[in-house]
């Protein structure tokens, strides 16, 4: 394993939207909705959507008490 991969292995974490809509107790199709839509901190690699477990924290504390439409 590299040297890169050894120290950022432990404080990059990456959510697939199948672990996203667990986190976030939602269904595959929100979890899928919230994914695609604009201002949500997504990345599409090849065929996989994912989000790193900081961008999360980041946009749910942005949006903590208010609200957000899917």
């Amino acid at each position: 394993m590299s040297d890169y991969m050894e120290n950022t292995q432990d404080t990059l974490s990456v959510l697939s939207a199948k672990e996203l809509a667990q986190v976030l107790h939602l269904g595959r199709d929100k979890a899928y909705a919230l994914i695609k839509s604009k201002g949500f901190p997504s990345i599409k690699l090849g065929g996989r959507y994912l989000v790193t477990r900081k961008a999360l924290d980041e946009w749910l504390g942005k949006y903590e008490y208010k609200s957000f439409a899917i």
